[in-house]
């Protein structure tokens, strides 16, 4: 999950209660508000809940009616995500909120060690984490599920009274998000200064809030942008339309949300229990505007829904458009108009994530490009040889965790990995492969480490068949992908012996790490 921040130039002047102080005042237990609170909801029945902190740093305070308007806020957040889990049919249903004794939020006040210029954006969060990793141990019974959302005073106003200066992003299941004077959702809809700010802010809440509760970025497609009830989606850019234009969810991110944990009428004891997928068949082209994709795969947990990404390799994922399929048995089958998606002019890389109902996910990713607007699909799998009796003839570094046997295990949790424990050789590294009899073959099959720490790029493929004499079969380059991938030779080759020579790997280190070698 990546941390990013929210950019909106604003103009006007109007409350500068952040640099004066007038809006600013000592934590009380109770707060009493001007305004009536319009999205009141009875207490949650979810079997989880989001922990709201209100973290404030040694040296600060409470911001005026901080808990009337984060009610406002939240409530108001819990409208928007019920509404487009009811439209995407996951039910009538919404992220958990524990109320207090007057039917409000519950916000809970942490006072912080440290003085708020030590919990800046840059860092501050990890330090934020840490401390109240402490206080819930200490306080077990205020922890209601592993998603918590912690808003903080700002502690910088610019100019124009614009807030800032404290973390403003997700990291894993939390989130950070910050208060001001006029952070209220009566001023959402207004086109004036407060107005725009409270789309950039509160919309910014909601958009961390969805990192905080399992949701990557994701973009809309076209024809949903086009739609004057949709418009923009939120995991994309949304937190800058909030409130002010058409601001939706995708179906993909409704689908991720359907197994978070704040989103449970029930307890359950997998909550998060990881699992994990493997794609045995795929196949995809491309008729009609359409990219068909149809995959069949094996999971060790229950899979409710599957979605397809379409990701621009220079994207960072803001455009990543998605698709989502139920599967049927263990396959799905899909069809996908490229007239969805945005620009057709770069590399994209096409990921698989297979949702548990545990909440958990596993991810494959191909790459594939566009030429002349069309898509070239060259990921589809083949049928290799069997493995059964090959070996390692010769291996010039391995680990004792790293035996360059694992290549030929047929078990991608498995890999070869040169040595990096007492000693790191460097490039290039060298390993043979005796398929015991001369086969056939017209390339070879690559699997990369399933988190892709340490993926070869650079290499070159030999072959022999005696082990003496080997002929090149060219330089390749390797895919930053969890998936096989496939280096086909000029013409079929009779050999024995395969041999590979690296010269790199994706993260500029010494290392040699793979987890599987086949030929077809």
């Amino acid at each position: 999950m990546k941390k990013h921040n929210q950019h909106l130039m604003l103009s006007g002047m109007l409350c500068l209660s952040g640099i004066f102080g007038a809006c600013r005042r000592e934590i009380t237990p109770a707060d009493t508000a001007p305004r009536t609170d319009t999205f009141m909801t009875a207490p949650s029945s979810n079997a989880y809940n989001v922990n709201v902190i209100y973290f404030v740093p040694s040296d600060g305070d409470t911001i005026v009616n901080y808990r009337a308007r984060l009610n406002g806020v939240l409530r108001h957040g819990q409208a928007f995500y019920n509404k487009w889990m009811s439209y995407h049919g996951f039910g009538d249903r919404t992220f958990g909120l524990t109320s207090d004794s007057t039917g409000r939020v519950k916000v809970i006040v942490v006072r912080g060690n440290l003085t708020k210029d030590q919990y800046p954006y840059e860092g501050g969060g990890n330090k934020v984490i840490t401390e109240m990793n402490t206080w819930f141990a200490a306080h077990p019974a205020e922890k209601s599920s592993e998603h918590t959302l912690v808003i903080m005073p700002a502690s910088t106003y610019g100019p124009d009274g614009d807030p800032g200066g404290v973390p403003f992003y997700g990291l894993g299941r939390w989130c950070f998000a910050l208060d001001y004077a006029e952070m209220d959702t009566s001023y959402l809809g207004q086109n004036n200064t407060l107005g725009n700010r409270a789309t950039k802010w509160i919309g910014g809440l909601m958009h961390e809030l969805g990192h905080g509760i399992n949701l990557p970025h994701n973009k809309e497609k076209v024809s949903e942008g086009a739609n004057p009830a949709m418009g923009t989606a939120l995991m994309g850019s949304g937190n800058y339309t909030y409130g002010k234009t058409a601001t939706f969810l995708t179906k993909a991110s409704a689908a991720i949300l359907n197994n978070c944990q704040v989103f449970r009428a029930t307890t359950a004891t997998d909550i998060y229990g990881g699992g994990s997928a493997t794609i045995n068949t795929l196949k995809a082209s491309y008729s009609s505007g359409n990219i068909n994709l149809k995959v069949k795969y094996t999971a060790t947990k229950t899979v409710n829904n599957v979605i397809i990404y379409h990701d621009r390799e220079d994207g960072a994922d803001y455009d990543a458009v998605a698709w989502t399929a139920v599967p049927a048995g263990d396959s799905i089958q899909i069809s996908m108009p490229i007239s969805e998606i945005q620009n057709k002019t770069n590399n994209y890389k096409l990921r698989i994530r297979f949702l548990f109902t545990n909440g958990s996910s596993a991810e494959k990713s191909y790459s594939y490009s566009y030429s002349g607007g069309l898509p070239v699909l060259d990921i589809d799998t083949k049928d290799e040889l069997s493995k059964t009796g090959w070996t390692i003839n010769y291996v010039n570094s391995q680990e004792n965790d790293g035996a360059a046997a694992n290549l030929l295990d047929n078990n991608p949790s498995t890999i070869w990995h040169t040595q990096w424990k007492s000693t790191q050789p460097a490039h290039p590294h060298t390993v043979i492969v005796d398929m015991q009899s001369s086969k056939n073959i017209t390339g070879l099959s690559f699997l990369q480490r399933e988190n892709l720490n340490g993926s070869l790029k650079d290499i070159t493929i030999h072959t022999s068949a005696d082990n003496i004499t080997y002929t090149s079969q060219g330089a390749h380059t390797l895919q930053n992908v969890n998936t096989i991938q496939y280096k086909t030779f000029a013409s079929v080759v009779n050999c024995r012996y395969i041999k590979i020579v690296t010269a790199s790997n994706y993260s500029g280190s010494h290392y040699a790490v793979l987890a599987e070698l086949g030929a077809f």
